[in-house]
């Protein structure tokens, strides 16, 4: 602990007043709060504050600038002035709060903590968003099990995934990041709502996911972790972690494995159409990080991953795909693998002033047979960035300045069983430069302007302008307003990879590059919290709104085909989120998100339709019940999903034709958690209402003809699960 108590003044109005200062300066907008409890404050310009005494002395301050902390023993006579160390914050990294504080910056940040990741079963990241509407997660189906985030309504490719300033959904690897990533790997999430910071990259135009892996305010901690889950669907998982100080710094090891030892229709065919529910799969997964950081903050940084997963799905006779060319069962089957190799490095000067470089090279590979569909892929990956950053006066104005490069080679190849053949192969080099200033003139009013300029090998120059505006009104109230640019070219394949799991012709508009896709996006959000008794009250709302132009569109009005094409006409997307939150500290929990989502596509000219496979509303309630001992808590979930369209099979013979429109339905999740000494055990029951898709397969007992498709999967098609979770910390 580096603050101390060198100043002292008077007392006014029962509250306790001080100063907070890095290096002799005072520090402005930074919020102050008593440990442990939910009191806080923003200092002024001068680095005043004024905050309510805590409920019991001795107490401890603390500030969201640095990781010091401030012992305060009794209630002070006179004003408090904490000097803490000078220190920067890596940009590229940014350490949010975790629990209900949350820093009060420019951008929507919305954090999620370890407690309401695993509010329900969940084994991974695509799975770890039962407890709100504001992410979709589309229902996995039985060939490759794949769960796709929707942040806000938007397509997965429009909020892309980063982890710790790292781009992790990227490139061909998009479609299997959040499903590839372990739940217990996750220390904490942050949604940014809306458009992003142009630090993070060019695209984004719903907002961006960031997951923590380590959490760099306690360098001394040590942690180990190992997790079983076992599931009534035959699903076995295995994931630990190992986080121990090092020699001036840390290391933390990440591993994960998976696989279904049994295969049965009783375990995995619950609608009884001869088709799996789920793949069944192998897979191993691991990360090491080593972390270096000395005295006054510079840091090395350097991180290995690996991954390597085969699932097949299909006929539950199925077992290789030998058995596809002699036409005796359909399936598929995949094999991927992924490496990964990143650096980083942070350089802290006087003044407040900061340098850090990340660097990221990766290699993934896929191959993938679907039915007489041949899909492989290959792609090395390199990315880089360096920010500077540089207090203009004080830390009220930051200037960010830096540049980044992204490098790829795309190779990729279609075969599909009507004779469609064609291979990709196409260099790309994205170099750019960028800036970001942050002004905050007043405790209660910042602007965060940002601009970047990134060359396309392909496509040419893009300029990205973008705008943040943060207004807290009250101490309790603040109403945030952003508007800006991205853009990215779409990665036909990958986007569309769930209509290989069909007989349809496939129509590709593209032979070479896709169009350059990019959006207008501009969106307010405002949060008021106030306190009724000892609840904690929390009103959200939001809306967002986006212009896409020259959209990436998939056509499957035809049941015979599909058709890849860029929209002549813009693509509108529209969201307005609502959310109310009640909280008793650490007791007990109440929360209803409502979810209000419309995407208009210019799917027929001159003529807009709702997108197929969305729904336009969603509800979601969340209870969650503490024990005073902590050892028992119970959360149960309430998910209503509203009416989502459907393709128009016409011309299809008269068995295989669908509705227009899926009937809404509600699942029920609930989990009992009993934490004892080092072990945690969660029992958890999913989709307890038992509602299913009823036709998942179209055509199942006639996989080979053309009317086959199990590509239209809007809702769960598994029954009850269990499942049960043993975790073990030491």
């Amino acid at each position: 602990m580096r603050g101390i108590v060198v100043g002292i003044s008077l007392i006014w109005a029962q509250q306790i007043g001080g100063y907070l200062k890095e290096g002799g300066k005072p520090i402005g907008n930074v919020k102050v709060w008593w440990s442990g409890t939910s009191i806080s404050t923003l200092t002024d310009s001068e680095g005043y504050f004024r905050i309510a005494p805590p409920p019991a002395w001795p107490a401890i301050l603390l500030s969201e600038r640095s990781g010091d902390s401030l012992v305060v023993p009794y209630f002070p006579e006179r004003e408090i002035e904490w000097e803490i160390a000078p220190s920067v914050e890596i940009p590229v990294q940014p350490i949010q709060d975790v629990g209900p504080q949350r820093k009060l910056s420019g951008l929507p940040v919305q954090v999620l903590d370890r407690k309401v990741i695993t509010a329900a079963p969940c084994c991974n990241l695509s799975q770890a968003f039962e407890s709100t509407a504001l992410v979709d997660m589309t229902f996995p189906d039985g060939n490759l099990g794949i769960r796709q985030l929707r942040l806000l309504g938007f397509e997965p490719a429009h909020s892309p995934i980063w982890y710790e300033g790292k781009p992790l959904s990227t490139g061909l690897y998009r479609p299997w990041s959040a499903h590839f990533l372990p739940a217990l790997w996750i220390q904490s999430l942050s949604l940014t709502k809306g458009i992003g910071s142009v630090l993070h990259g060019f695209d984004g135009a719903a907002g961006q996911i960031q997951a923590t892996y380590l959490n760099e305010e306690d360098m001394q901690s040590k942690e180990q972790v190992i997790e079983g889950i076992a599931r009534t669907t035959g699903e076995f998982f295995l994931s630990g972690r190992w986080q121990s100080p090092a020699k001036k710094g840390i290391f933390l090891g990440l591993g994960s494995v998976g696989w279904t030892p049994f295969r049965s229709a009783f375990l995995q065919d619950h609608n009884r159409d001869r088709f799996l529910d789920i793949p069944l799969f192998r897979q191993g997964h691991a990360l090491m990080k080593r972390l270096w950081r000395d005295s006054i903050g510079n840091l090395i940084e350097l991180e290995v991953e690996g991954l390597t997963d085969v699932r097949w799905g299909g006929q539950i006779e199925f077992r290789s795909p030998s058995q596809i060319a002699s036409l005796e069962a359909w399936g598929v089957y995949q094999v991927l693998h992924f490496a990964q190799l990143s650096l980083r490095r942070g350089w802290v000067f006087s003044q407040g002033r900061g340098l850090s470089l990340l660097g990221q090279g990766r290699w993934f590979q896929s191959a993938l047979q679907a039915g007489f569909n041949h899909y492989a892929a290959q792609q090395p990956l390199g990315w880089m960035q360096l920010i500077y950053r540089e207090p203009i006066g004080d830390t009220r104005w930051l200037l960010y300045v830096g540049m980044s490069y992204q490098g790829a080679h795309y190779a990729e190849s279609l075969h599909t069983w009507h004779g469609y053949d064609t291979v990709w192969r196409r260099p790309e080099h994205i170099p750019g430069i960028f800036s970001e200033i942050s002004l905050t003139p007043l405790s209660q009013l910042s602007l965060v302007l940002g601009g970047r300029a990134d060359w396309h090998s392909y496509w040419g120059w893009q300029f990205v302008p973008r705008v943040h505006l943060r207004w807290q009104y009250n101490p309790t109230g603040i109403l945030r307003l952003s508007s800006g640019r991205s853009w990215r070219v779409p990665d036909p394949m990958t986007e569309s990879l769930s209509f290989l799991m069909s007989n349809r012709q496939w129509r590709i508009a593209f032979p070479g590059w896709p169009a350059v896709e990019s959006a207008w996006t501009h969106g307010f959000f405002w949060q008021h919290t106030f306190m009724i008794g000892d609840a904690l009250v929390r009103f959200s709302l939001d809306g967002v709104q986006a212009r896409i132009k020259q959209p990436f569109l998939w056509d499957i009005q035809r049941f015979w085909e599909i058709r890849l094409f860029s929209g002549s006409q813009p693509t509108y997307y529209q969201t307005l989120y609502a959310e109310v939150a009640v909280e008793w500290i650490d007791r007990l929990r109440l929360q209803l998100t409502y979810k209000h989502q419309e995407v208009w596509q210019p799917l027929l000219e001159g003529k807009y339709l709702f997108r197929f496979l969305l729904p336009r509303q969603r509800v979601v309630f969340w209870l969650s019940w503490m024990t005073l001992s902590r050892r028992w808590q119970v959360d149960g979930i309430i998910s209503w999903v509203g009416p989502q369209q459907l393709p128009s099979l016409e011309g299809s013979p008269l068995p295989y034709r669908i509705p227009s429109k899926t009937p809404s339905y509600a699942l029920l999740t609930l989990q009992l958690t009993h934490r004892i000494d080092e072990w945690e055990i969660q029992l958890g029951g999913e989709n307890l209402t038992g509602f299913r898709q009823s036709w998942p397969v179209i055509a199942p007992e006639a996989p080979f003809s053309p009317y086959m498709d199990a590509s239209l999967v809007w809702g769960p098609i598994m029954g009850q699960c269990i499942t049960l979770t043993l975790r073990y910390r030491w």
